[in-house]
């Protein structure tokens, strides 16, 4: 029985520094950046993000026209609340088809 005990206050102890290394790590997700959004416009995807600290890049998936084979493209690594756009452009004999982003 004594053991029992002595194996219940280690694990209560470990659920103890699991929950506060959580607790600490909560800020860290707080960092990277919110408030996105994208618009298309003349083959271009065009991404802000408008929150937060970090960077974000567009991410566009180009189609070649005529065929059912793509090709991922991105924009330049921006920082949030910078005030410019990533901007991902597909080639002429391409057409954007889906846009996304990527945050770091």
């Amino acid at each position: 029985m004594r053991n029992f005990g002595k194996h219940v206050g280690r694990a209560v102890s470990i659920a103890a520094l699991l929950v506060g290394g959580a607790a600490v790590a909560a800020p860290a997700a707080q960092a990277t950046p919110y408030n996105c959004s994208g618009v298309y416009e003349l083959n271009t995807w065009q991404v802000y993000c408008g929150g937060g600290s970090g960077q974000f890049r567009a991410k566009a998936r180009c189609y070649k026209i005529g065929s059912s084979s793509y090709v991922t493209r991105y924009g330049v690594w921006r920082y949030a609340n910078g005030g410019l756009r990533s901007v991902v452009s597909c080639y002429s004999s391409e057409e954007v088809a889906s846009g996304g982003w990527e945050l770091r």
